[in-house]
Order: structure tokens, then C-alpha cells, then sequence
């Protein structure tokens, strides 16, 4: 009988996903609570999420899919593109990051069915309700999807079109319709270059331990995630032969730095800070014993090794320097699934102490990391628990006259862009607005000051003095420090870069 060609899933994860879709629903109820609860949708931007809703002012339309990998960027522009189009179709921030967070929670919803049907195959019988609940509560909860899951930018998209490739190629009923996975690795590899190491595992999964190659079927699959990936392919050419110190921009943090910094922003959500890294040690040991136990050495090609293979790869980016744990977003359900896995193990195992013992450590850590999302005074990223709405109220409450902003923060900048509107405010992110600093004459001068990624010995001076020329013979009349963290004086000793316990100093001078 001839494959049919729509993708079809095993009756084995149809019948699983059936009879869980109440537990999905279960998941995905308290995984949006949880975000919303934490602050995310409903908030204000950060840096790079300003990057991406503003460059569609500099390439427009199709013009950002030639000219933005030649010219700025370091990524594939299908994600900036898709973001500028619903800028054009006039949807608001926040519904956007509703889109993110729904992209998200499709992604933890096939990683959990992924999991009851991978423990329906491991114990021949459906997953009891101990294992039920646990799955519900470590993808519901799971604290990089909660940090992150509503971010406009590229990894809920990414983590969406991971779990896709990983449903359809595992789960699938025929070979015709592990075809459709394809599409969705080339359409990962359009949105970020992290689709490379996701491939790396996919042929060592594939050849290696399958060893499944069948020349029909690999030459189409591959073809087609050619053709849906053409747009990174394009981006990696043009960085390749015409950018190649951009990349130097993503990488060079050192191995050992690198892969602290993406363990405990990887496990602690990206808001757990290094004050609150013993937090996350004993997570790091339950993971760990998880994908030991994940293993198995009778069968090469369970569906599992693909899974600890995409971890693997992903740990190799640290090789050359890569420390930023938010873009592993898509392997935060895997991890999940892996911990489910091995707790269903101890359970079956009849250690249910034990069993019980992790899953409330689990809980309690992924709990914390979400009352940490923006607000902590032991912050991941320092910016994320930035008070902008007490630093705009006191900018708008000590204005008087024409006003000028300087800020070594952008979101501050961004906010401003509605008093920019009525002609008596002209911010600028450091000194790049040109148009603030020609004959203008401001009553009022307001400063913002912070660490940033431009801060060094160098720089810092020549910012100062630009500052003392705007600021001329004016005084300060008021002054605010918005942001604290108390592991700064820590940070400066690990790194070498001098911080201050507040992250944001605030000046008034008329």
C-alpha cells in the first residue's frame, strides 16, 4: 500500500494524545497563568526586543530579507520579518507576545505528549496519574518557557519549529510523512543559525544510530530543508565572506564562562543570579542523572538519543564562546521530558520517596525562578529587573521646558518616543541621535546612566566628556538610583567589570 502523503502520526501517539489532551490543557492553563502572574505579556520591552520591533524602519518589506544580513544583524531575517509584517498589519506589542507565548506553549504541549507517549512504549501501559501530574507540573512550570515564552523575538518561533521537527520525525506513521519535519529544520535554520547543531544531531540520530539512509527519501528531505532554509543559507554565506567579525559579536566568552553562565541561565530560567546559584545546583545533578538514565544501550535508535543528541550539540557551542542561555529556549521542553522520564522510572521502580523527594525540588526551583522574573535584587540580566516605570514617572515628573534625554539604556529611549512626539523632548540612546545636538536649546538635561555593552575604559571617557559639554554650566536639581543588585560587588570579582549595586543612575540637571 503506497505512503500517504499527509503527516500522519502513529496511531500509538494519536491514541496517546487523545487520551491526554486534558492534561495538556491542564499544562498550558497553568503555564499561562503562571506567565502572566510573573509580569510577562503586559510589561515593558527589553534591549533586543527594541531591536527587532524598530529595524523594520530601516528595511521595510522584502527589502529586510536581502539588505539586513549584508548590512546590521548576525541572525536570519525571517523572524524580524514576520514581526515587521504584523507591525504593518497593525497588531500591539502585547498582542505579539501573546503570539510568542502561544508558540511557546504549542511547543511544551507536543514535548509533553512526546512524553506520555515515549512512557506508554517504555512500560506498555498508559502513564499513571503520579506521572501525569509530574508532566503537568514540569511543563507548566518550566522556567526558561515562562522567562522567555513571550519574548518578540526568535526562540519561541525556534523552540515551535524544534518541537514540530523532533513530533513529525519520531512520531510520524510513514516515511512520507516524516517529510514535513524537513520543512520545519529548514524553517528553524531561516530563523536562527542554532538549527545547526540541531541538524548535527538529527544525522548523527539518523545515520548513525538508525542507520536509516535511504536515498530517495534523504535527498527529498534534505532538498527540502535546502529550500525552506535558503534564508539562513544566505545569512551564513553573506556573514561568511563579507561580515565575519560580526560573529566575533555572539562568541569569544571562554569555555569555562560560557558553559557556567548557560547551566545556570539555562536551569534557572535566566532570572536565577549567581547570589541564588545554589538554587540551581542540585537541579543540574537531578538533570544529570536524568540523561544518564535516559540512555539506552540495548537499543541505539530509541527515540530519546535524538533528544540527548540536541543536547549534546548544544553543548559544544560553548566551545567557542557562546553564553547566551535565553536561546536554548527550545531545548527547555526536552529537558523536561528527560526529568519526567526519570521520574516515571523511580516511580515504576517503586522509589517513590526518592520520586517525590526531586519533583518537589523541581517544583520549588521553578517557582522560585518565576517570582524572580522581573523583580529580583539577584538578577540573571541585570536589565530585566530595571523599575522603567519609576524612572519614566521621575523623568516626566522633573522635566520643565525643552528636554533632553541622554540614556545608556534603550528601553528608557523607547518609551520616551511618545514625548518625543510633542517637540519638547528629543531623547538619544548614548550620543547616536544626531538630531538632539544640533543648535537646539534644552531648559532641562536629564542623564541615564548604567553598565552597558559599549561600557570600557575608552569609551566610558570619551561619553564623559560629551556629557560635561551637554550638561555646561547647569546644575543637578534631582537624582534617582532605580535597580538593584546585591550581586554586583560578586559579578565585578567574576568577571573584572566594575559594577555598581544600582543599575541605573539618574540625573536631573536645569
Amino acid at each position: 500500500m503506497p505512503e500517504r502523503c499527509w503527516p500522519v502520526l502513529s496511531p500509538d501517539f494519536a491514541a496517546a494524545a487523545r487520551r491526554h489532551a486534558g492534561d495538556v490543557l491542564a499544562m498550558l492553563a497553568l503555564f499561562v497563568g503562571v506567565s502572566l502572574l510573573a509580569g510577562r505579556v503586559f510589561r515593558f520591552p527589553f534591549d533586543d526586543e527594541i531591536y527587532t520591533l524598530t529595524i523594520g524602519e530601516q528595511y521595510p518589506g522584502l527589502k529586510m530579507l536581502v539588505d539586513l544580513p549584508r548590512a546590521d544583524d548576525v541572525h536570519p531575517p525571517l523572524t524580524n520579518f514576520i514581526v515587521n509584517w504584523f507591525e504593518q498589519f497593525g497588531l500591539a506589542v502585547s498582542t505579539m507576545r501573546l503570539i510568542s507565548l502561544a508558540m511557546t506553549g504549542l511547543a511544551l504541549a507536543l514535548f509533553q505528549l512526546l512524553t506520555m507517549w515515549l512512557v506508554a512504549r517504555r512500560n506498555g501501559a498508559a502513564a499513571e496519574w503520579p506521572t501525569r501530574l509530574i508532566a503537568v507540573l514540569l511543563f507548566g512550570l518550566c522556567p526558561l518557557a515562562v522567562s522567555q515564552g513571550d519574548a518578540v523575538r526568535w526562540y519561541p518561533q525556534f523552540a515551535l519549529l524544534i518541537a514540530l521537527l523532533v513530533t513529525l520525525y519520531l512520531a510520524a506513521g510513514n516515511n512520507a510523512a516524516r517529510l514535513y519535519s524537513a520543512a520545519a529544520l529548514g524553517l528553524a535554520g531561516s530563523v536562527n543559525f542554532l538549527a545547526g547543531p540541531v541538524a548535527l544531531a538529527f544525522v548523527i540520530y539518523r545515520y548513525v544510530l538508525q542507520r536509516a539512509f535511504t536515498l530517495r527519501f534523504d535527498a527529498v528531505f534534505w532538498l527540502v530543508t535546502l529550500v525552506f532554509g535558503s534564508l539562513g543559507a544566505y545569512t551564513a554565506s553573506v556573514l561568511l565572506w563579507l561580515r565575519r567579525g560580526a560573529l566575533h559579536t555572539q562568541l569569544g566568552n571562554g569555555i569555562v564562562r560560557s558553559a557556567l553562565t548557560d547551566l545556570l541561565g539555562f536551569f534557572g530560567g535566566d532570572t536565577l543570579g549567581v547570589g541564588l546559584a545554589w538554587l540551581v545546583v542540585p537541579v543540574i545533578a537531578v538533570a544529570a542523572l536524568a540523561i544518564v538514565a535516559a540512555v539506552d544501550r540495548k537499543r541505539a535508535s530509541d527515540p530519546v538519543h535524538f533528544l540527548l543528541l540536541m543536547l549534546a550539540t548544544a553543548a559544544l557551542t560553548a566551545l567557542p564562546g557562546f553564553a547566551k542561555p535565553r536561546s536554548f529556549l527550545y531545548l527547555a521542553p526536552a529537558m523536561a521530558l528527560l526529568l519526567t522520564l526519570y521520574l516515571d522510572r523511580l516511580l515504576r521502580q517503586g522509589h517513590r520517596v526518592a520520586a517525590l523527594a526531586m519533583s518537589v525540588l523541581l517544583v520549588a526551583a521553578a517557582v522560585t525562578g518565576a517570582a524572580n522574573v522581573g523583580s529580583s535584587v539577584h538578577p540573571f540580566k541585570r536589565a530585566a529587573v530595571i523599575p522603567y516605570g519609576e524612572v519614566l514617572d521621575f523623568v516626566r515628573a522633573n522635566r520643565s521646558g525643552r528636554t533632553l534625554v541622554v540614556s545608556t539604556d534603550p528601553v528608557v529611549v523607547y518609551e520616551l518616543r511618545s514625548d518625543e512626539r510633542s517637540g519638547a523632548l528629543c531623547a538619544s540612546f548614548f550620543f547616536d541621535t544626531s538630531a538632539c545636538f544640533g543648535d537646539a536649546a534644552y531648559d532641562t538635561v536629564v542623564l541615564i546612566r548604567g553598565h552597558n555593552s559599549r561600557s570600557g575604559d575608552v569609551y566610558d571617557r570619551r561619553f564623559e566628556a560629551h556629557v560635561q559639554r551637554v550638561i555646561g554650566d547647569r546644575h543637578k536639581r534631582a537624582a534617582l538610583e532605580a535597580g538593584l543588585d546585591k550581586d554586583a560587588a560578586l559579578k565585578t570579582r567574576l568577571t573584572g567589570v566594575s559594577l555598581s549595586e544600582h543599575i541605573l543612575a539618574v540625573e536631573v540637571y536645569r
